[in-house]
């Protein structure tokens, strides 16, 4: 009853938002539901509608605008992105759609390999700091949780946009709804030639949601495909920039809800991922394969470089989640069971059978398994203006052992409207495969690292009235065994090690406001900063750190969304980055300062019947800039279309 009438207050309210994010759910934040000012932890959520006018193209730009996160980009339309939450490496976080784990064993690399388009999704929740009482292993610095659409009604919806670099964007999604049932299918294909030799790249999706009721259960279907490939100029190593890779994904999750006293959550999930990474990419233009040789234009590729790096990772996954509420608080247990396997020619150790690779030159010959068994518990405890939680998970591995990860989180209602919350736990992160095995391009790993653990502290307040928000949080992560990759010198192979200990302190701090349209007719307001120091400093005896002390100091995001008629809206985006850390300068062979970046993105969008048309510009002040060492972004382009929407 509570809900059904928050749920028409939402519907009836001039102030939309404000009330909209009270009774917002947040998966990432808890084993069980609760609203935003229930959280005792620092979440952050962009909703739908904000979503739709964005002045992005994609997941990974629309991140790029977020308190906290760092999204780390190679290329355009989020070709690779790399996520990094409070100071945390990409390999660090977890990506969750509709609550299912994407994290590859492989590389984190690919964890925004996602068959899901900005168009697809209804919401995005960012759970900044460790998560691993929740999520388990990787959910090291922070998760975050994509929310996909629903179908609300029986439609067919279209867009096509076209902009600078020969870029063309095309989206086709079909919804389908009775009265126990609903479905929503969607497609998409992307292609560029790039901004700049070897940028191109072809990137097409095809995802499904499907939900239906059986008496008072809920069983909801989804399953994804992506392809992508794409010219990787330096994206690895400016030694040999001339790359190029193809990356394939696909999943399918079942998840079966009971309501009750007792509320069961029953989850099966599989994925596997394809990669084809060519160091000397081999195409029209650049390298052909003949006579054993890779041989171009210019010369031939190094005698020991004779054939591409091939991938196929797995996970499977079950797991239970129940949850139940009594006089003494809302109790819930979960238990969680995760396969994870890579097949390779360059990862692994000796299979007993080779695994032929289709219309390739090579085959799977070396591979590595594990299995990963936990449980977990949490318990909350409200009384009064006091809330209460502990957790607990045991975790096993079978290549790490044992762990056990707790938590304590405790908020206190000031009043209606504020809040103060603190948190504590413990998080962990197994190495990737490559970490561990990776020998190429003058990189190597080793077979001996230990996991990632690390004591996450947080203290936060959170004020909501009407048409503000506001949060601000102080927080402080103590890290052990942290996997670096590192140079002695700069002729040196990279080399993968445990340092003994990262310690990063920061703050982060969010202010939203709705305005009258009277007002110059903006509809919102949201400024966001976000602070970071790392305690430590670089061992003087070594020459580079790849991950560990190259972090973002300063974040500070603005974005505005402006009514100029009353069909015709514009959005800004602003985005000012300081990150610290040097890199190796490709052309001058010396170390240098990342320089400061000022990001302006802006889209006009106009509404016309079921008609939406759009002009986006990215980089409107023509930056250039590096968000990883010598691989350049573009400066401004632009892109425009439209979305049609057929409802019946």
């Amino acid at each position: 009853m509570k809900r059904t009438i928050t749920s028409l207050l939402i519907l009836f309210s001039p102030q939309v938002w404000a009330q909209e994010v009270l009774d917002t759910i947040v998966v990432s934040a808890a084993r069980f539901e609760q609203s935003l000012m229930n959280s005792t932890r620092n979440v952050q959520i962009i909703s739908g509608e904000e979503i739709e006018k964005a002045p992005v193209n994609t997941v990974a730009e629309l991140l790029d605008f977020m308190v906290g996160i760092d999204a780390r980009q190679r290329g355009i339309y989020g070709t690779q992105t790399d996520l990094s939450i409070r100071g945390g490496n990409f390999e660090q976080v977890l990506v969750l759609v509709n609550g299912v784990r994407l994290g590859d064993p492989q590389t984190g690399h690919h964890l925004m390999n996602l068959p899901v388009a900005k168009d697809d999704i209804k919401r995005i929740e960012v759970l900044l700091g460790g998560g691993s009482y929740i999520f388990g292993a990787n959910a090291f610095s922070g998760a975050v949780n994509i929310i996909t659409k629903e179908a609300r009604e029986n439609s067919t919806a279209a867009s096509l946009s076209y902009g600078s670099y020969n870029t063309l964007q095309t989206q086709v999604s079909q919804s389908l709804k009775t009265k126990k049932h609903q479905t929503r299918i969607s497609a998409s294909h992307n292609r560029s030639d790039g901004f700049r030799r070897n940028t191109d790249f072809i990137h097409s999706n095809a995802s499904l949601q499907s939900d239906f009721k059986w008496g008072s259960d809920q069983i909801k279907l989804q399953a994804g495909y992506t392809d992508q490939g794409f010219g990787a100029q330096n994206f690895y190593s400016s030694n040999f920039p001339e790359q190029y890779e193809r990356t394939r994904t696909l999943f399918g999750s079942l998840n079966w809800q009971s309501e009750g006293k007792l509320r069961l959550n029953r989850e099966l999930y599989w994925r596997r991922n394809w990669d084809e990474f060519q160091l000397y990419r081999e195409s029209d233009g650049f390298y052909r394969f003949e006579n054993g040789e890779f041989l171009s234009d210019y010369g031939a590729a190094p005698s020991w470089y004779t054939r591409h790096n091939y991938h196929r990772s797995d996970v499977a996954g079950a797991k239970l989640n129940a949850e139940i509420e009594s006089k003494f608080g809302l109790s819930a247990l979960g238990l969680d069971y995760r396969f994870e396997q890579v097949r390779s020619n360059n990862l692994g150790d000796s299979l007993e059978n080779s695994i032929d690779i289709p219309s390739k030159r090579d085959a799977y010959y070396l591979g590595a398994q594990r299995h990963n068994l936990s449980l977990a518990a949490q318990h909350q405890w409200n009384y009064k203006k006091l809330q209460l939680s502990a957790a607990l998970q045991a975790n096993y591995n079978s290549d790490f052992g044992i762990g056990f990860y707790p938590a304590f989180n405790a908020g206190y209602r000031v009043s209606k409207n504020q809040k103060l919350y603190t948190s504590i736990n413990r998080s962990f992160r197994f190495p990737s495969y490559t970490d561990l095995y990776y020998r190429l391009g003058g990189a190597i790993g080793s077979k001996d690292l230990k996991q990632e653990e690390s004591i996450n502290y947080e203290l936060g307040y959170r004020f909501m009235a009407h048409t503000w928000y506001a949060n601000i949080s102080l927080f402080r992560r103590q890290g052990e065994n942290i996997i670096d990759w590192t140079q002695a010198c700069d002729t040196c192979d990279l080399i993968a090690g445990n340092t003994s200990k990262v310690n990063f302190n920061g703050l982060e701090l969010s202010i939203r406001k709705n305005l009258s349209s009277k007002l110059l007719g903006i509809q919102y307001l949201e400024l966001g900063y976000s602070y970071l120091a790392n305690e430590e400093q670089q061992d003087p005896n070594v020459f580079r750190s790849l991950y560990v002390f190259d972090y973002l100091q300063h974040k500070a995001s603005l974005r505005i969304r402006q009514n100029l008629f009353e069909k015709l809206s514009l959005n800004y985006f602003l985005s000012y980055q300081k990150r610290a850390g040097e890199f190796l300068n490709a052309s001058s062979g010396i170390l240098q300062e990342y320089e400061d970046v000022l990001l302006l993105n802006l889209s006009l969008n106009y509404q016309w019947k079921n008609a939406q048309f759009f002009i986006s510009a990215q980089n409107l002040l023509d930056q250039k800039y590096f968000d990883r060492a010598n691989v350049e972004l573009p400066g401004l382009w632009v892109t425009g279309g439209l979305k049609y929407k057929l409802s019946y």
